[in-house]
């Protein structure tokens, strides 16, 4: 029996430390990929196996390799501790924000449109970023007021998952073409202290792996660029986690995940019970606020809106005058 648990146990550790390793590889193959979205949640299971080891080597004539099997779990969860604890720390909740972004993915435009807009009211939102809108989504957001609060639009709703749309409070001029699978807009944005937008909604790899790479890698250099100028946020549904390479590429242009910065916490935004059987949680964090030094971000949170798969995300962010 005792030889089972220890099989099981290796076992355990084996396939944790396999996922957590996912988290460095770039690689175009779909199946690693896919595993390397869920690197993050290697973390409890480390945990737990660390307990275990530990446990197990209360009495046990032979420790040796139980020790060994202890220290490597710690190991382990040493690296999805420095990957996940800046979720957690730091932020400025009790500052004033001077500038709130919003961003909501419609699946197909099936997202009920009243939420949004009541949302964008309450929230004070200044730049919304809509990715698969549709015609009749676009209308349906007309109706509920939504161009009263937010006059200005750049972009185009569209029959698949190509409609991505900016909406802002202050006037917006388009820059150039940002071509992206599921759609993409570059924008500058009048407001007090001006800044460009990347709006951004990246081909997903559940199906082809390189689509999905040229996008975040049209991200990252247009980024870099943008960054370079002068304030940028990226916002949008980036179809990746922190686990994957390429948006960490993108983040090493100079721009910060608004909620970690906050220290907003695990906020994973897809899927929600929409998508699937009403028992799956969301789990995977992939609609984002990306911010460059320019801004300091305050706070995130995520907001439900009905018939969609994704949660909304709003960022309240300050410019900060360097």
């Amino acid at each position: 029996m005792r030889k089972l648990v220890g099989v099981v146990l290796a076992i355990l550790l084996v396939a944790l430390i396999v996922l957590t390793v996912m988290r460095f590889l770039d690689t175009s193959v779909r199946w690693a990929v896919l595993m390397a979205s869920f690197s993050s949640y290697a973390a409890p299971g480390l945990v737990l196996l660390l307990l275990a080891f530990l446990l197990a080597m209360r009495g046990a004539p032979r420790r040796r390799w139980l020790a060994l099997g202890a220290v490597v779990a710690g190991l382990g969860l040493a690296v999805q501790a420095i990957v996940l604890v800046p979720l957690f720390v730091g932020g400025a909740a009790e500052r004033r924000s001077d500038l709130t972004v919003m961003t909501s993915n419609l699946q197909f435009g099936r997202g009920e449109t009243t939420p949004v807009v009541r949302v964008v009211a309450a929230e004070d939102v200044d730049v919304l970023v809509l990715t698969e809108v549709s015609p009749a989504s676009l209308a349906r957001l007309q109706d509920a007021g939504l161009a009263e609060v937010l006059p200005h639009r750049r972009g185009a709703p569209a029959r698949t998952a190509a409609g991505t749309m900016v909406f802002s409070r202050y006037p917006l001029t388009t820059l150039r073409p940002l071509t992206l699978g599921n759609g993409g807009i570059d924008v500058r944005v009048a407001a007090p202290d001006p800044f460009r937008l990347l709006a951004v909604h990246a081909s997903y790899p559940l199906e082809q792996v390189q689509p999905w790479l040229t996008d975040l890698e049209t991200v990252r250099d247009r980024a870099a660029v943008a960054v370079e100028e002068g304030p940028t946020l990226l916002v949008g549904d980036f179809n990746a986690t922190h686990d994957h390479t390429p948006l960490r590429a993108v983040l090493d242009v100079g721009v910060r995940d608004a909620a970690e910065e906050a220290g907003s916490g695990w906020q994973p935004t897809w899927p929600t019970k929409r998508y699937g059987q009403d028992w799956v949680p969301p789990m995977l964090t992939i609609d984002r606020v990306l911010a460059s030094k320019e801004f300091d971000a305050v706070h995130t949170h995520t907001v439900e809106i009905p018939r969609t798969d994704h949660l909304a995300l709003v960022a309240k962010l300050r410019p900060d005058p360097l």
